[in-house]
């Protein structure tokens, strides 16, 4: 262990946006963060592809609690498709198995066939990702040559934008949800256009409302030791879902796993059953998760420490 590492302090209990390089997986940026801060819990909402770069949320204490309601948010990506090639691992660095001609696809062909893509529908996994079959990922298993059979899972694409055509290349901005994956996603635009293609660049600039631009470099760590809190705090991380303010006995019951009551609510004035919303307690911090139940009864789902802000 470094005994060198500093207290977490003021990067406690944070959702932290970061940028990550091109060439290093989350779990490095991880890892350089624990190299400099020694707090109880550290992780992620979302890996992100060692290739590709941009925004990944690193979650501190109690923070790490909210993992997969941040995960559930829909993301934005820029991603180049190279025509002419399919390879092994559907990305650049792959090994080409198939070549063809692409001269004859215009910038009209592929915006013709992007609507395609959006809305619901079903989507088989690759080979080449981090989901596991008994225990070990699927990419471990793709480089010793193995394949396992994958059930398609329901996918979303609220928008695909043609942004640029520089052929053999093409550009296209993504807003999709949760477990949509863009080499899949390029292999089958090149599959509508009639010709082998492959995933390119790769770039994540939003998940929900955290936006890349305002995502610290993953090697700039250093620059968080001594200075105001990071990031957002519990409450604000999850700002997608409403707040519901509970008065100074509801916040004490809640300490002790008690669901509040809240007459107050009128008709059609509560989200609709099934939904999430934030339980805040007197003093501003985020007390819980819950869900909205039959007749507005509220079922909690993750609580949080009091004195987290």
């Amino acid at each position: 262990m470094n005994q060198n590492r500093l207290s977490c302090g003021t990067v406690n209990h944070r959702v932290i946006p970061v940028s990550k390089s091109r060439g290093i997986s989350t779990y490095d940026c991880i890892r350089r963060f624990k190299r400099i801060f020694q707090c109880d819990k550290i992780g992620h909402a979302g890996s992100l592809d060692p290739e590709a770069r941009g925004l990944i949320l690193i979650l501190t204490g109690e923070a790490t609690k909210l993992s997969n309601y941040l995960m559930d948010l829909p993301k934005r990506y820029a991603a180049e498709i190279k025509l002419g090639e399919t390879t092994d691992t559907q990305d650049e660095t792959g090994v080409v198995l198939r070549t063809g001609p692409w001269e004859q696809v215009t910038a009209e062909a592929v915006r013709a066939v992007l609507p395609r893509f959006v809305g619901k529908r079903l989507q088989t996994p690759p080979m080449y990702s981090a989901l596991k079959h008994r225990g070990t990922p699927l990419y471990l298993l793709a480089r010793r040559g193995e394949s396992i059979d994958r059930s398609p899972r329901e996918i979303e694409t609220y928008e695909i934008n043609l942004i640029e055509c520089r052929f053999p290349v093409i550009s296209i901005e993504v807003f999709c949800s949760r477990g949509l994956y863009l080499r899949v996603l390029a292999e089958e635009i090149g599959d509508a256009l009639g010709v082998p293609a492959h995933l390119g660049s790769l770039v994540r600039t939003r998940i929900g409302h955290f936006d890349l631009g305002a995502a610290l470099p993953d090697d700039a760590f250093e620059t968080l030791v001594g200075g105001d809190p990071p990031g957002s705090s519990l409450g604000e991380a999850v700002r997608h879902f409403p707040a519901v303010k509970l008065s100074e006995e509801q916040s004490r019951g809640l300490s002790q796993g008690i669901a509040p009551r809240v007459p107050g609510w009128t008709k059609g004035a509560l989200p609709p059953a099934g939904d999430l919303v934030r339980l805040e307690r007197s003093d501003g911090s985020l007390g819980a998760i819950a869900e909205v139940g039959a007749a507005g009864f509220l079922q909690l789902r993750r609580v949080f420490r009091e004195a987290v802000t």
